[in-house]
């Protein structure tokens, strides 16, 4: 009996470069349904043999996560493949090795204190124009590892104006970049 392999690997162009980016910090962008939310989830698949590694990826509100065809909906669809065993409160898929990807919510800005002493190898923003900067930057600061895996966030955003009450900051922070 032959054993079916599946491949999980990003499209060419934009996916492709957004997940093999060596940077610390990585952000992808682009309109809705360009598989930016995909590959935040593909992202952590990496490290998944790493039984210390843990990832958490971020949206700004727990339905956020969990509306239909969300992020949840995308890692449900993936995770299942690879042998990892789910539970929804916190959401979060754990792996065979005992290597973890929690999905978890900062509503308010506070929200961010809650890390207070966390170690996160791996931080995902899903959205990032929808945090605040002090969000951005707290968790920056809970981005440690030792579990072997160097540090790194990825982040995923639509446009945003220079004038958006909440994203306004990124726009700045990327504008360098921006064409």
């Amino acid at each position: 009996m032959s054993a079916t392999i599946i491949e999980v690997k990003p499209q060419p162009g934009p996916q492709e470069v957004f997940l093999s980016s060596p940077a610390d910090i990585a952000i992808c962008g682009g309109a809705a349904g360009g598989g930016k939310t995909w590959s935040l989830v593909i992202e952590p698949l990496r490290h998944i043999g790493n039984k210390k590694f843990g990832a958490v990826i971020f949206r700004r509100t727990y339905p956020q996560i969990m509306n239909e065809g969300g992020i949840w909906d995308e890692a449900s669809n993936i995770c299942p493949l690879l042998k990892a065993t789910s539970r929804e409160s916190p959401p979060e898929w754990s792996f065979p090795s005992g290597a973890t990807v929690t999905f978890a919510h900062m509503q308010y800005e506070k929200d961010r204190l809650s890390w207070k002493g966390a170690q996160i190898p791996l931080i995902g923003f899903d959205q990032l124009e929808d945090f605040t900067e002090k969000q951005f930057f707290y968790m920056l600061s809970r981005n440690r590892s030792t579990c072997g895996v160097k540090p790194y966030v990825r982040a995923t955003c639509n446009p945003v104006p220079d004038d958006d009450p909440v994203g306004a900051w990124l726009h700045k922070f990327i504008s360098w970049w921006i064409d």
